[in-house]
C-alpha cells in the first residue's frame, strides 16, 4: 500500500513539473520574464505573441518587447523532458545536455546543467568558461559581473558603466525628456495664438533654458509675425547664451521683415553682458571668403543696430568686397577664320564653366561704420583705417593723462 502512494506521489509530481516546463518562456526587453503557453503559431511573420498564461487567461505582446523568439521552445522542452530526466548524474551526460539546451534555444537550462558539472568538477574549466568565470591572481573563481562590480561598475542598458557615466545619462535622458515636454506645450500655446491672452502671458513666462530648442523650433515654423515677435521675446526672457544666440540668428534671415529684425536688436541690447559674444558672432559673417554680398549686409546691418564697435576693423574690411562666380558661357558657333594659316570654319559648339570675380560696394556695411563713428570716408579703405589708428592713438592718450 505503501509503494502503491509512493508511486502515485513520484507520478503527480512528475506530471506536474511536466506541464511547468512546456510552458514556453519569454524574456522581455526590459527584464521580465512571462511563462505561458504559445495560441497563435501559425502566424508568419509574426507581429505578435498570443500567450495563454493560466486559468484561460490570454494576453498579446508585440514582438518588438520580446528579447529573443520562442520557436519551437514547447516541443524543445517536451523532447528534453522526454529523456534529459532519466540520464544517469555524471559529467559526460550533464556535458550533453547543456550543449543540446544551447543548440536547441533553451539557455537557462543548458546553464542549469552546466553549474551541475561544476559541483561534480569546480576546476571543469570548460564550464568555468561558459558560465562566465574569470580565474584570479589567488586561484580563486569569479564571474565578471563580480569582478566588474568589484571595480564600482554597475550594469545598465547591457553595458558595463562607472556610476558618474549612469548618471550623465540619466540626466541627458531627463533633459531630452524636458525638451520633448517642452515642444508640446509650446506648440499647444503656439496653435491658439496670436488672439489668446492667457497663452501669451504663459509664452512669456517661460524662464527655463531646456524650452529653448521648443521655441526655436515654433520660431522656424511660424507664419504669422506677431507670434514670431512673441517667440523672439520669449528666448530673450530666458536670457541664456544659447537663447540670444537663436535671436541673432533669426536676425540674419534676409527674407524676414524690418519689424521682427528690429524686434531681435531691441531684445539683445537688453543684454549687455552677452553684446560682446553677439557682436563677434556678427563679425564672423563680414568674411566674403565664406559669406555672400546679401549675408555682409545683413551683419553689418546688426552691427550697426546693437553697438558693435568692437568689429569696426572687420566693418573697414568689408566695405568693398570680392566675390568668386561661377558662370555657365556658352560657346558660339560655328565660326569663319583662319587656324593655322588655314581658312576654312571653325565648329565650337557646347557650353563650359567660367569664374568671374565681382567687386561689390556695401551700402550697410558703410551705414553701420557711420553709426558706430559718426565720421564718413565713403568707401575709402585706407582713409577708414587711418581715422581708426588715430582715434585709437588718442583715446590712449586722453586715458593716461587721466
Amino acid at each position: 500500500m505503501q509503494t502503491r502512494h509512493l508511486f502515485f506521489c513520484f507520478c503527480f509530481s512528475f506530471f506536474t513539473e511536466l506541464t511547468f516546463l512546456c510552458a514556453d518562456e519569454y524574456l522581455l526587453k526590459d527584464g521580465g520574464k512571462i511563462k505561458g503557453e504559445l495560441l497563435n503559431t501559425e502566424e508568419v511573420p509574426r507581429k505578435t505573441y498570443q500567450i495563454q498564461v493560466g486559468d484561460g487567461l490570454e494576453i498579446g505582446i508585440a514582438s518588438k518587447y520580446i528579447d529573443r523568439p520562442t520557436k519551437g521552445e514547447r516541443e524543445a522542452m517536451l523532447e528534453y523532458n522526454a529523456f534529459a530526466p532519466f540520464e544517469e548524474d555524471t559529467i559526460e551526460n550533464h556535458l550533453k545536455i547543456a550543449e543540446w539546451c544551447s543548440h536547441h534555444q533553451l539557455p537557462e537550462l543548458s546553464r542549469r546543467h552546466w553549474n551541475q558539472i561544476l559541483e561534480h568538477d569546480p576546476e571543469h574549466k570548460t564550464a568555468r568558461n561558459v558560465l562566465g568565470y574569470i580565474k584570479g591572481e589567488d586561484g580563486s573563481w569569479t564571474t565578471r559581473q563580480e569582478l566588474l562590480g568589484s571595480r564600482g561598475l554597475v550594469k545598465r542598458n547591457g553595458s558595463w558603466k562607472t556610476q558618474q557615466q549612469i548618471d550623465v545619462e540619466q540626466m541627458l535622458e531627463k533633459r531630452k525628456q524636458a525638451e520633448i515636454d517642452w515642444e508640446k506645450t509650446i506648440d499647444a500655446w503656439r496653435k491658439v495664438l496670436p488672439n489668446h491672452a492667457k497663452a501669451k502671458s504663459e509664452i512669456l513666462a517661460v524662464t527655463d533654458p531646456l524650452a529653448i530648442t521648443a521655441l526655436w523650433k515654433a520660431l522656424s515654423a511660424e507664419q504669422n509675425e506677431d507670434t514670431r515677435i512673441l517667440l523672439l521675446k520669449a528666448l530673450s526672457n530666458i536670457g541664456t547664451s544659447p537663447a540670444l544666440h537663436n535671436i541673432a540668428r533669426w536676425s540674419m534671415n534676409i527674407r524676414e521683415n524690418a519689424e521682427v529684425r528690429r524686434t531681435c536688436f531691441d531684445e539683445i541690447r537688453k543684454h549687455v553682458s552677452a553684446k560682446q559674444a553677439l557682436v563677434g558672432f556678427y563679425a564672423s559673417h563680414l568674411n566674403p571668403q565664406y559669406n555672400d554680398v546679401a549675408t555682409i549686409n545683413a551683419a553689418a546691418l546688426a552691427l550697426g543696430e546693437i553697438g558693435g564697435r568692437s568689429a569696426l576693423p572687420q566693418l573697414i574690411d568689408a566695405l568693398i568686397t570680392a566675390h568668386t562666380e561661377t558662370k555657365i558661357v556658352n560657346a558660339p558657333g560655328p565660326a569663319f577664320g583662319n587656324l593655322n594659316g588655314m581658312s576654312g570654319t571653325q565648329f565650337g559648339w557646347g557650353s563650359h564653366k567660367v569664374k568671374e570675380v565681382q567687386t561689390s560696394q556695401n551700402q550697410e556695411v558703410l551705414n553701420a561704420l557711420i553709426k558706430l563713428t559718426g565720421v564718413n570716408f565713403q568707401y575709402h579703405k585706407n582713409a577708414w583705417r587711418t581715422w581708426l589708428i588715430e582715434s585709437r592713438r588718442t583715446t590712449s592718450f586722453n586715458a593716461r593723462r587721466g
